[in-house]
């Protein structure tokens, strides 16, 4: 009788704590099973108002507008005020803000886990996706450590001996991609649009997707990056474990380093549609999350475009008839097309206050926007090293 009542007694003890642990892990909060993080420069209130207009005139709206969470972040790094892009990207990949031209490593040299590296080690699929090159710093904090940034043969090699990534995709030149030994045997490598289309996507082997630059908006050879984020997404949503993609943009810098407002209005423009897409294809239980990382040349659109303009008309002289476009620093845009004579601008002249060979970081916080769950934390003003908290918590 009493063997029995401790049996009773010890099978009602395991049913009591199977179901305790059951509510307890089902009551938790439950993370999102995508995690997608958008990285680009210039993201800030007065490029992305200059964007809606360039888009659309003054009554569109760009789809990170759509965002229902949003917050200034502060990015200095630990020895200026002004971050480079070492830095800053680091505080976004990393967790820790480091001195500029360093990557992946803290003031005092001690290695940093990315966040695709934290990723992958809880069991998530990982991809990275780049408008550049692998071997460029904003790349590459996402897996590379060095106390110079700019040795990008190191950095290229650190790609190469890294865990593979489930998906790569860079668009950059034959000298700044990696060679093919220098990627994991396992490694699928495709070259052009039609190769990347041609590996299945049930295929769970590392796919490096090495595109050359797009020679125009209608390259067959190069997707769009709204393209490369659907197909990782379709790539990444087999792993029942979720996954983790980071889409980083260098182009935006690079067309504002060249004062060319044009070309960086129709790369955040582009952007912008990747996060659309994003969106569409992530599902429901997705974060997603982008963020500005630098400040560069000191964009700013001047006088009163009328509601409906849009395209060139925002760009050219306005109807006052001094430019619309004008930079801190950098070379000026058309600023030879005038009439020299009568020291009249040309109609898309964008001057340079201070004229150098390329436009330099200004200083100011840059915006960062969320939608999903985790989202909420992104309100009001906070540093890049809480982005990388808030990514890191929902991984």
């Amino acid at each position: 009788m009493k063997l029995r009542n401790r049996l009773i007694a010890l099978v009602c003890l395991i049913l009591f704590l199977s179901l305790g642990g059951l509510i307890f892990a089902t009551s938790g909060p439950k993370k999102p099973f995508a995690v997608i993080l958008f990285v680009a420069d210039n993201i800030n209130p007065a490029a992305l108002a200059a964007a809606r207009l360039y888009s659309g005139g003054g009554e569109s709206r760009l789809q990170i507008e759509e965002f229902p969470n949003a917050a200034l972040c502060r990015n200095s790094s630990s020895d200026f005020s002004v971050p480079d892009t070492a830095s800053a990207s680091t505080q976004i990949a990393c967790g820790k803000k480091t001195p500029n031209g360093k990557l992946g490593i803290d003031s005092g040299g001690a290695t940093l886990p990315s966040l695709l590296e934290v990723a992958s080690l809880r069991g998530r699929s990982t991809a990275l996706i780049t408008t550049g090159g692998l071997s460029a710093p904003g790349a590459a904090a996402f897996f590379a450590k060095s106390a110079d940034a700019a040795n990008r043969a190191d950095l290229l090699a650190q790609f190469g001996l890294h865990a593979p990534l489930d998906f790569v995709a860079a668009t950059s030149s034959a000298e700044d991609s990696p060679k093919a030994d220098q990627l994991p045997k396992e490694t699928l490598v495709a070259r052009t649009a039609a190769e990347l289309d041609a590996v299945p996507l049930w295929k769970r082997t590392p796919v490096a997707a090495l595109l050359p630059p797009a020679k125009s908006a209608r390259d067959a050879d190069s997707p769009s990056l709204a393209e490369l984020v659907r197909t990782a997404i379709r790539r990444l949503q087999f792993n029942g474990k979720g996954y983790l993609l980071v889409v980083e943009d260098p182009s935006v810098a690079s067309a504002a380093s060249a004062n060319n407002a044009e070309q960086m209005l129709g790369r955040i423009e582009e952007f912008d549609k990747a996060v659309a897409t994003a969106r569409r294809y992530a599902g429901e239980n997705s974060l997603i999350v982008v963020t500005g990382r630098e400040n560069i040349a000191g964009f700013q659109l001047n006088g009163r475009p009328f509601l409906r303009d849009k395209g060139v008309a925002v760009l050219a002289l306005n109807n006052l008839g001094y430019p619309s476009i004008c930079w801190a620093t950098g070379p000026g845009y058309a600023v030879e097309s005038g009439d020299k004579k009568k020291g009249a601008p040309g109609i898309l002249a964008q001057p340079s206050a201070f004229p150098l060979a390329a436009g330099v970081p200004t200083s100011g916080d840059v915006l960062t926007a969320g939608y999903g769950p985790g989202s909420a934390e992104i309100h009001g003003f906070l540093d890049l090293t809480d982005i990388h908290r808030i990514l890191s918590d929902s991984l």
